[in-house]
Parts: C-alpha cells; structure tokens; sequence
C-alpha cells in the first residue's frame, strides 16, 4: 500500500480536490489510493508536489522564518522510505500546527514487551547522522527495524514522535505513514 490516502486524510481534503488539483479524473485517484493502479512516474512526481504544497505551514509566530519550499520524497508516497526532507517537512508542520504535542524526533525503543525508549534524536543534523537520512517501511504494514551496526548490530524498534518529556510523548509514526496494525508507543 502507499501513502497517498494518509496524506489525503492527513489534510483533511476531499478526493475530488486532489484530484482536480493534479489533474486526474477521481475514479483513478482512487485507484492509486486502494493500490488497484499504480500512477505513472510523472504523476507520482505530481502527486508529490501536491502534497508537498500541503505540508507548507504560514508563518504563525513573529519569531518564525517562513520555510524553504519541502518536497516529499516518491519513496515516502510509495511508502518505501523516508527521506531527510520528509522527515524536515514533518518536523515544520507539526511544530507550526501543534507545537503543544512536542517536539517531531525519531526515537529508538527496545523490542521487548516493555518498549523502553532506547534514544531519541530530534535534532535532523543528527538523525541524518544516525539514521543515514533514510528509515525503512513495508508494505505489509510494518516498520523495519534499526540496526545499529555501530552498537554490535543492537536491533531496536523506531518511531516518529511529538515528544514532551520521558513521560510524555505521541507516536505519531500511523499518522503520517501507512500501516496496518503498528503498534502505538504513546506514553502519557
């Protein structure tokens, strides 16, 4: 499956909206969401366009510099990956949209029942360090999981998160991907 019904939902518009905006008729939108079609190299850059647009926040505070122009990655709509300046779109959109949740970060959790955060890295300088600009998705639904060749192959689950504190923080890892049954590391 991809992203592009996560999106659509993600900014609340209306199929036939998008469908106008990047020129195609709303039945083949719609198959591109289900996954009963795939688009075509041009429309998959359309449709990243698109919903690049969308992730450009206005300026909301004085203090605030108007952001570059994102682009979402292809990968990130056929969801294969996510990309450095996915991950720079994200971070702006929830912090101009709902900068009470916290700060966007990838966090690393143990793989046990307990799901202990294990790190977490808000900083993107750093997350491009110590995830290469690049965390992996699958189409079944799950995530693959970090290995940290750094750290003896240490495997852990990862996460997006508006993060609070250690004791408060969303997962917001099913909000802006597609998965099916991904459990959900929210603490409060």
């Amino acid at each position: 499956m991809n992203n592009l019904l996560t999106l659509r939902s993600l900014f609340q518009l209306s199929r036939d909206s998008v469908a106008a905006q990047v020129q195609l008729d709303p039945a083949t939108l719609d198959a591109f969401e289900q996954g009963t079609q795939e688009p075509t190299i041009t429309q998959w850059q359309a449709l990243a366009e698109f919903y690049s647009d969308q992730y450009h926040v206005s300026q909301t505070q004085a203090d605030l510099v108007e952001p570059i122009h994102f682009r979402l990655s292809v990968d990130y709509l056929m969801n294969i990956g996510i990309t450095m300046t996915d991950l720079m779109a994200m971070k702006w959109y929830f912090a101009n949209t709902r900068p009470e949740l916290g700060t966007f970060g990838v966090a690393l959790f143990n793989r046990e029942d307990s799901h202990d955060m294990e790190r977490l890295t808000t900083a993107l300088p750093d997350v491009l360090e110590d995830f290469a600009g690049y965390l992996l998705l699958n189409h079944d639904g799950t995530l693959n999981q970090f290995i940290d060749e750094r750290n003896n192959n240490h495997v852990s689950d990862w996460r997006l998160l508006l993060y609070k504190d250690a004791n408060k923080y969303v997962d917001v890892t099913d909000i802006v991907s597609y998965f099916v049954d991904l459990p959900d590391f929210t603490q409060f």
